[in-house]
């Protein structure tokens, strides 16, 4: 134990050495070039050292920044990254990976046989597998490698790592706090604007990209919030916090502007009761079929084509009652132009069924397949937007069976989420379990007309909170009865 002891001390002293003849040296490179990016090694050692010693502080850190990173792009280079959210999702792969397999990626039994893991290493096989055919092999590449870092550290890492649902709370518990900063911030910036539908695109900068994402992460951590103040009331714990939390976090969504999220809220209310009386396999049994039902009306003689818009009535509004009435009288800009990209994604489909184009490759190829009487004043694309459709846009990238694999893995966590909510026992475990699932279903909401899994503001949690399932579902396991 001794000589460990020493050899230890040792490791210790050579580090201190190295570090000071760092600093030491950057110093004189300062004096030398006077920039100050010299300092950025010692103070990226630093970070390493700190990580190195509990990388949970990474992982839970992480969760400190998402509410403040902002989007940037490399001019010339023609990509971009979300800063520095990006990079700490790629060190936490890193070190996540090397921790598995010291440890031999000895997930708990229960994980591993389960059919949502399983599925998701389905999900990232078949990317992997698509994106060898793909029209545009290296965009496919980068989608595999920015999908890698977010199953990683939001899936198979907290099974891995987190043993205690107090440690899966802990994660949306700092998310809610910070994030009501950024809400504040931004709420208070539009207030100064007379809460303006028009603004809403340039008082979320630069903490979102726009006032889609903003509101998104905000309607996802919404359900946890809920969760906390019901925890709490169980506790007899002042609950006057989280009422302000709570409010503030609707007015924002609402203040937000966006359909999408406004709906899905009002949706996770319906949800709840469908989960609480068992009904989730018979929403999502109708939600087929209605499905099924209105692409086949769509189908039928080419139907669709009877709704495409007027292009001189087919404008930009600016403000939200007009936004409101434009989108069900088909005259609505942003609506007719994801109609527009979903109409080339059906006509890509009919051309690649089976593999599709390989996954991120949608914009890259969709033109050539759009439907002119479809065009809108903004059909150039200018941003390089995706189909607005996430679904849609998986069957057009990875093929139907990349579709199948994804509906898939949809359907059996709200199932799994239901039947654990109803297992547990301890009511703060159905409250979690609940706020998992919700989140979950406003996600799928969310992304029936937007692309969303791919962004660090929402796919993080699509992931998480699959493995907060899967943690319940161990705790709870399915007996004869149940």
């Amino acid at each position: 134990m001794f000589s460990s002891l020493n050899l230890n001390t040792i490791k210790e002293r050579e580090l201190f050495i190295g570090f000071v003849l760092t600093v030491l040296i950057c110093i004189a490179l300062y004096i030398y070039t006077e920039s100050k990016v010299v300092f950025v090694l010692p103070a990226l050692m630093l970070g390493v050292a700190f990580i190195a010693d509990d990388y949970r502080r990474l992982f839970y850190g992480l969760f400190v920044i998402l509410p403040f990173t902002s989007e940037f792009y490399f001019e010339g280079a023609g990509i971009g990254t979300d800063l520095p959210s990006e990079p700490m999702m790629i060190a936490l792969t890193g070190f996540a990976l090397v921790t598995m397999m010291n440890h031999k990626f000895s997930f708990h039994k229960v994980y591993v046989i389960h059919p949502i893991f399983i599925l998701i290493l389905v999900h990232i096989f078949w990317i992997l597998v698509t994106g060898l055919q793909s029209t545009y092999f290296l965009i496919s590449f980068k989608f595999l490698l920015a999908k890698i870092w977010y199953v990683i550290p939001f899936f198979f890492l907290p099974l891995f790592m987190l043993d205690k649902g107090d440690d899966f709370l802990k994660i949306y518990n700092i998310l809610y706090k910070f994030l009501f900063v950024t809400l504040s911030i931004i709420l208070f910036r539009h207030a100064l604007e007379g809460f303006s539908f028009e603004s809403t695109y340039r008082i979320v900068q630069p903490f979102f990209r726009n006032h889609v994402t903003y509101a998104a992460i905000t309607v996802v951590c919404l359900p946890f919030v809920w969760a906390f103040y019901r925890i709490n009331r169980d506790s007899n714990a002042s609950n006057k916090w989280l009422k302000y939390v709570f409010i503030l976090f609707v007015i924002a969504i609402y203040f937000s502007f966006t359909r999408a999220a406004i709906l899905s809220m009002l949706i996770a209310v319906g949800a709840y009761y469908i989960i609480k009386y068992r009904y989730v396999k018979a929403a999502l049994g109708l939600s087929t079929l209605v499905a099924t039902v209105g692409i086949i009306f769509l189908s039928w003689n080419n139907k669709y084509l009877d709704f495409a818009p007027n292009f001189e009535k087919t404008i930009t509004h600016y403000e939200f009652d007009n936004l409101i009435e434009a989108t069900y009288k088909l005259e609505d800009i942003s609506s007719m132009e994801r109609v527009y990209r979903w109409m080339a994604g059906i006509e890509m489909i009919k051309d690649k069924f089976w593999l599709g184009f390989g996954p991120g490759t949608f914009y890259s190829n969709y033109k050539a397949y759009s439907i002119s009487r479809f065009q809108t004043y903004v059909s150039d694309n200018p941003d390089q937007s995706g189909i607005h459709n996430y679904f849609l846009m998986t069957w057009v990238e990875q093929g139907f069976i990349g579709f199948l694999i994804l509906i898939a893995l949809c359907f059996l966590m709200l199932m799994e989420g239901e039947n654990v909510y109803h297992r547990a026992t301890l009511s703060k475990d159905r409250y979690v379990v609940m706020a998992a699932t919700l989140g979950l279903i406003v996600i799928f909401a969310m992304c029936l007309i937007n692309d969303l899994i791919e962004t660090d503001k929402v796919g993080p949690f699509f992931f998480l909170n699959a493995a907060i399932i899967l943690f319940y579902h161990k705790k709870y396991p399915k007996t004869v009865e149940s």
